[in-house]
């Protein structure tokens, strides 16, 4: 389990609390910054598309407007081997209200960029909460 002050690298695990998929957050292209070799992110990457991808299937009440109808095979966590049901519903497309929360103000990467940490978060305008599972640095690139 990540420290709540370890910082994230590309390669985070993020978790949607109204999805179903975590997903892994992209840094297109590094700021010049690593922690452990693994590159740092900051407050602005939050791009859906860039760095964010979707969550699954969005369980929110107030879903996507124009979302596609998905299904998916259930989420299993690595490591675990359990049989999990499908999942059909509206594709989980973050509509992303600014930039990342609780990020760690004392430690600015290229220039006035604050970094992220594993107390950072994203709020979604479908009402849910994008958090860190982990941070990456435990990956290899």
């Amino acid at each position: 389990m990540a420290e709540e002050n370890e910082y994230l690298v590309r390669g985070a695990l993020l978790y949607c609390t109204n999805g179903t998929h975590p997903r892994r957050i992209n840094l297109p292209i590094c700021h010049g910054s690593y922690i452990k070799g693994h590159p740092l992110l900051h407050k602005n990457d939050c791009k859906m598309g860039e760095n964010i991808s979707y969550f699954g299937v969005c369980e929110s009440e107030t879903p996507p407007e124009g979302a596609e109808e998905i299904r998916l095979a259930g989420y299993v966590p690595e490591g675990r081997t359990e049989e999990v049901e499908d999942v059909q519903g509206l594709k989980c497309i973050p509509d992303i209200l600014g930039e990342w929360r609780g990020v760690k103000t004392k430690t600015n990467i290229i220039g006035d960029f604050p970094a992220l940490t594993m107390e950072s978060y994203l709020i979604c305008n479908c009402g849910g909460i994008i958090q860190p599972v982990t941070s990456g640095q435990e990956y290899e690139e």
